[in-house]
């Protein structure tokens, strides 16, 4: 059996690695499907994403993906969309296994199916609240009050997992799932609870130079140069967005009622990404989409480049058990196996996006800032 986790590891911890020692717990393999240059969240990868991947192959993880940039670079659901569906696409994962505050994968399953199945009152619900200024995540969890457990759609693993269960379950792709009850600090908190912290505090201790070693399961020399800060892109973000009309802003990725004409006008009054994001926000939208569409309009993400199945699956590394994974999958993978960026010679829009991603984030690196990494690099084997 050949368990499938879908991550970040932005950056790989202590918490990712009891995640895939639970997976590996009744299976053979793991394949990781992991973001590589921008996160959900709205940011730049602290490291590189060969870094990350090796970091991952060290703690368990025998086969690593890239997860494309147009659904890393995304909402909740487009998040968990592509990443299953890259999974299945693969075609070398009997269970997908996923952490979550619940723990429980049959409440889980119940939650999700209400999600899915949505009635007709629930909806109007969530509309009416939308209508008040609240943004989507938060008006469902108002509509929700009382049909599924309390605090339920509270947390951000949780929330997550629900659109696992429900990916899954619109591909039809047989995939089983299974959710662990994730150990240790919670999803962003600020505390350090004795080997385990969240991604973002360690992110923070690597940006202030203290010493992180007792918090990651691996060498801190694995971790390679960083940290990769979207802050040195800001003079980049200025021109960009103050070089574009309203129509362009139009076709970004998630960009909705009107909310190009806040970006265009913080842009003008404002010059550093973090200010243009805190100008914009509001009630509707979550400061994580705003920074998402802050990024997608830098490196050209627009609304046509998003396709539920991915147009290729890219290696970023592997063992010898993820080898022999990857040469059984390319008998059937429905779409090219790419480990060598220069051998394909197909023209995907998907693609582009990820090597311009690549490049722009070449330009957060505190030294090394060279572009063009996709054609120098190949995957890490270990």
């Amino acid at each position: 059996m050949v368990s499938g986790v879908i991550a970040e590891f932005n950056i790989f911890h202590n918490g990712h690695k009891h995640l895939i020692d639970e997976a590996r717990r009744e299976a053979d393999a793991v394949v990781a499907v992991m973001s590589g240059s921008f996160v959900q969240r709205g940011d730049a990868a602290v490291t590189d994403k060969w870094s990350r991947a090796k970091a991952a192959l060290m703690c368990g993880v025998d086969l690593v993906i890239e997860l494309p940039v147009c659904y890393a670079l995304n909402a909740a659901p487009r998040f968990a969309e592509g990443g299953v569906n890259t999974l299945a696409a693969l075609g070398a994962a009997d269970t997908l296994v996923f952490g979550s505050e619940c723990g429980d994968t049959e409440t889980l399953k119940r939650a999700a199916y209400l999600l899915e199945n949505e009635d007709a009152e629930t909806a109007d619900k969530i509309k009416a609240y939308m209508s008040e200024g609240v943004n989507y995540p938060s008006a469902v969890s108002k509509a929700y009050g009382g049909k599924i457990p309390d605090g339920l759609l509270d947390k951000p693993n949780n929330i997550l997992a629900l659109e696992y269960i429900r990916a899954v379950t619109r591909s039809g792709c047989g995939i089983n799932v299974k959710t662990i009850k994730r150990v240790g600090a919670e999803h962003d908190g600020t505390d350090v609870n004795g080997s385990y912290a969240s991604a973002s505090v360690i992110r923070e201790k690597l940006v202030c130079g203290e010493d992180i070693s007792k918090l990651i399961p691996y060498p801190t020399d694995i971790i390679g140069e960083a940290p990769y800060l979207l802050s040195r892109l800001d003079s980049a973000f200025a021109a960009k967005l103050r070089s574009m009309s309203a129509r362009e802003l139009q076709d970004i990725s998630e960009v909705s009622e009107g909310i190009e004409n806040r970006i265009l006008t913080a842009a003008m009054e404002e010059s550093t990404f973090d200010a243009i994001a805190e100008k914009v926000k509001s009630k509707r939208y979550t400061m994580s989409r705003i920074r998402r569409i802050l990024i997608a309009s830098l490196i050209g993400f627009t609304k046509d480049i998003y396709s539920p199945i991915p147009e290729y699956i890219r290696v970023l590394g592997m063992n010898k058990t993820g080898a022999a994974l990857l040469k059984k999958a390319k008998k059937n993978c429905p779409v090219p196996i790419i480990t060598k960026t220069a051998d394909f010679k197909g023209d995907s829009k998907m693609l582009r996006l990820d090597l311009r991603s690549t490049d722009m984030h070449a330009l957060c690196a505190p030294v090394n800032r060279r572009g063009g990494a996709d054609f120098t690099h190949s995957p890490v084997i270990i």
